[in-house]
């Protein structure tokens, strides 16, 4: 099976070309496409944010007035004054920042963008497998207890029950620090909490939304979805082949009564 060109995938993205079939059956370029739709969004939101700074406009149009004086010829004086210097600056910076990005971009490649949500669907895939050192318990006391040993703090744990059970804990690392994570297992499938002390605006999640007036990160990478968000020092991040939805109701439980 051969798969979509670098080419057809810009003509997806910018519209030009119809989303193939190819994507429904190739998981490869599926998650390719996704991961690229994430990048293209990071950069709409990054740019929605830029604005002039005025301080730094008007100290450009000083030096070059300055300049403008001492080294024009005086048949260009009038040509030159009509120039408006701010829409060259804006236009001068946003190639400036375009370039860099693209360049990030296509030189570290977007798994470098998506590294964290990488990595979560990476520690959820290994909790699911056989192949580490995993603290098979049930009991919430006793996996405290070996959080608590192991790490230095006792996590937030869901209440039990309504089908959920906890399956067991483990000591993982994420960007290069220790972090826990745990497994519960529920009706809709096997969700790992990872717990790390980044921020959840640094994970690299696609958006954020408010739920009772607490914030969550939204991310997906490959086949796993994820919701992160903070409680206390610690973000906890719930992974699985399960929705959104439900990623949120079960980190929700986490959260202080209100």
């Amino acid at each position: 099976m051969s798969h979509l060109t670098e080419e057809q995938f810009e003509d997806i993205l910018n519209g030009s070309l119809p989303e193939q079939d190819h994507t429904s059956e190739c998981e490869d370029c599926k998650r390719t496409l996704e991961e690229k739709r994430a990048i293209a969004k990071r950069l709409r939101n990054a740019f929605a944010s830029i604005g002039p700074n005025e301080d730094f406009v008007e100290n450009i149009q000083s030096k070059f007035n300055t300049f403008k004086k001492v080294s024009e010829p005086k048949h260009h004086a009038r040509s030159l004054r009509i120039l408006t210097l701010k829409p060259i600056i804006w236009q001068a910076a946003a190639a400036v920042l375009v370039i860099g990005i693209l360049i990030g971009i296509h030189v570290l490649g977007p798994e470098t963008a998506m590294a964290a949500p990488a990595e979560l669907a990476k520690i959820h895939q290994s909790n699911l497998s056989d192949e580490h050192m995993f603290y098979s318990e049930s009991d919430p006391e006793k996996l405290a207890a070996y959080f608590k040993n192991e790490l230095g703090f006792s996590p937030s744990l869901p209440e039990l029950g309504h089908g959920m059970a906890l399956r067991g804990c483990c000591v993982k690392h994420f960007r290069g620090q220790v972090a826990g994570s745990y497994v519960v297992d529920t009706p809709e499938g096997i969700i790992s909490i990872v717990i790390v002390t980044d921020d959840p605006d640094s994970l690299g999640m696609e958006s954020e939304f408010v739920q009772n007036s607490h914030v969550f990160y939204k991310g997906s990478f490959a086949k796993c979805n994820m919701i992160a968000t903070r409680l206390g020092n610690y973000s906890y991040c719930a992974v699985g082949e399960i929705s959104h939805e439900y990623l949120t109701e079960l980190l929700r439980k986490l959260l202080p009564e209100e």
